[in-house]
């Protein structure tokens, strides 16, 4: 008994002691970022000042500066690395979506008074899209401070995020050379400082930063990367903010004799269930040209596991295609004995794939890019469909063939995915389209081969994100729904055919007051001082209602 009480001591103190290490690391960071972003604001207030006779070069060269801790935040991230779901660090990943989003740049235009984007007062757009979303992301940082990090023990000496500026003038012309020494200071630990308080060299978590900034693995956390860029793109190379490229326009797949050309297509325009005013529906694609430019890691997070479970879609469809047209095949099998023979051999083919089907479905779940919730999903759906070819199950045909069609729907439904799998569930098998439906099954068979293998050569795009986070749910969670809230206005501008045309010429843009929009604090009083507590406030300060401008609603990429 002794022995026991001794080993769960060990236990739960090594937990403490880690959960208490990374909270700390993760709380220095942030607080160092902060710092850095109360530095910048000094320019950026001074830029808001002389706003009548700045330039749109001013505001760029602003924009250029606050990037140069690009990657020391993504660096950040790494030495964070962790596959505790509860210790995710939203904030920082917040300011990485943000300072290394898919353009290269942070220009964005801001929605103006009259709710338009308008291009005749560029510079002031651009002007205000910085100050919103720079007050943005602080409040949530100090929302996360005050929080999280009250009982922390900071080390002032890396958070400190010096002034530079001998002269404290903070005109933008000085802003290039300010950050850049700021940079040096975390990426090179030779700098000599008069002053120990910028002294680095022996800092621990200088230390852990810099192992972090040496490791080519760090890169993982790049938006491009998280966000499935090259997976979603083809690995076409486009400039984002050229528009004649058409980058920005909502796409649709290339199809042919009613099939997708490009299997991968089956994927990135997978149909969700939302529909649009032109009775299309949204799709996967849809949702990432939404991803590319939003800094709200909660829908980063919602938007991972649409892709991850879009990826199961295209086979999920051939299991309900095949359960439907054996379900059909067999009421037309018992009612037409005039054709026994050519029915017989159908039915037989019809056995023979379903073993095909079963092994698409394991080569899928080999992959590995799934977690043991996604690869036991997998796995059941491969015991109903031997459960029918082995004919081990006592229960009626009908049954089985229902609790496919059942099981299936369930993820479809649960993960926002439309579950129309083509014509054959509208019609009824006859002897004049049998041997037709058959034929076309075979060659779906053959298409979702294809789509596997090609899937398979984008396993490291996708393994990428794997390795930054683990996406256990096999059905969304309730931050993956935020990503279409304010419904109405999310809808109209997903389903844009040409988002920043049809943006430039409204009238008028439904937007949220986010001045007005209350904010739930925790009550410090109530916070615990035990470190499980604030693990669980980690989790649930990402839930607290402080939210983030969102993009095509509020600001768009400058162009």
């Amino acid at each position: 008994m002794v022995a026991c009480q001794i080993f769960y001591f060990f236990v739960f103190w090594l937990n403490y002691s880690t959960a208490l290490e990374y909270i700390e690391l993760n709380c220095n960071f942030t607080k160092y970022i902060l710092n850095y972003f109360k530095h910048n604001e000094k320019y950026l207030l001074k830029l808001e000042e002389d706003k009548t006779n700045i330039s749109i070069n001013d505001l760029k060269m602003y924009g250029k500066s606050i990037q140069s801790h690009g990657e020391i935040v993504i660096a950040m991230l790494e030495a964070l690395r962790s596959e505790d779901k509860v210790n995710y660090p939203f904030e920082l990943m917040d300011v990485n979506l943000y300072l290394n989003n898919v353009s290269g740049s942070v220009e964005m235009s801001y929605i103006n008074k009259s709710g338009k984007f308008d291009q005749l007062n560029g510079k002031l757009n651009l002007l205000e899209g910085f100050l919103m979303i720079h007050k943005a992301m602080v409040k949530r940082i100090e929302n996360f401070m005050n929080t999280i990090c009250s009982y922390v023990s900071f080390d002032e000496v890396f958070t400190n995020c010096p002034d530079f500026n001998e002269k404290k003038d903070y005109r933008i012309q000085f802003l290039p050379g300010v950050v850049k020494k700021l940079k040096n200071r975390l990426t090179n630990n030779d700098l000599r400082f008069k002053d120990e308080r910028l002294i680095l060299n022996n800092n621990e978590i200088f230390k852990l930063l810099k192992l972090a900034l040496e490791n080519d693995s760090h890169w993982d956390f790049h938006p491009k990367n998280l966000l499935y860029y090259d997976l979603m793109m083809g690995h076409q190379k486009f400039d984002e903010r050229n528009l004649m490229s058409g980058v920005q326009y909502r796409k649709l797949p290339e199809v042919k004799d009613y099939r997708a050309v490009n299997v991968m297509d089956y994927f990135k325009f997978a149909p969700l269930q939302y529909q649009c005013p032109d009775g299309s529906f949204l799709t996967l694609f849809d949702v990432f040209r939404y991803m590319k430019y939003n800094f709200d890691t909660k829908q980063l997070q919602g938007y991972q596991e649409l892709v991850l479970m879009s990826t199961i879609r295209p086979i999920l469809l051939l299991v309900r295609m095949y359960a439907i047209f054996l379900k059909k095949f067999c009421q037309y099998y018992i009612s037409n004995y005039t054709f026994k023979n050519t029915s017989d051999e159908i039915y037989i083919k019809m056995l023979e794939i379903g073993i095909v089907v079963v092994e698409q479905i394991e080569y899928l779940n080999n992959l590995n890019l799934f977690h043991i919730k996604q690869q036991m999903y997998l796995d059941k759906l491969c015991l109903y469909i031997r459960n029918i070819i082995e004919k081990k199950v006592t229960s009626s045909f009908k049954y089985m063939v229902k609790n496919i069609m059942s099981y299936t729907r369930g993820f479809f439904n649960r993960n926002k995915l439309n579950n129309y799998f083509g014509v054959i569930a509208d019609y009824t098998i006859t002897h004049d389209n049998v041997k037709q439906t058959y034929n076309e099954f075979v060659q779906l068979i053959n298409i979702k081969s294809t789509y596997l293998i090609e899937l398979e050569s984008y396993k490291e795009s996708l393994n990428k994100v794997n390795q930054t986070r683990n996406i256990l749910p096999i059905y969304f969670n309730k931050y993956s729904e935020e990503l279409f809230n304010p419904e109405s206005a999310m809808i109209n501008r997903l389903c844009s055919q040409h988002l920043y045309t049809e943006i430039y010429n409204m009238e008028g843009s439904e937007s949220v007051n986010y001045e007005k929009t209350s904010i739930n604090r925790i009550n410090q009083d109530n916070v615990n001082k035990k470190i499980q507590t604030n693990n669980q406030n980690a989790e649930d300060s990402s839930k607290l209602n402080i939210p983030l401008p969102k993009y095509m609603i509020d600001y768009i990429l400058f162009i």
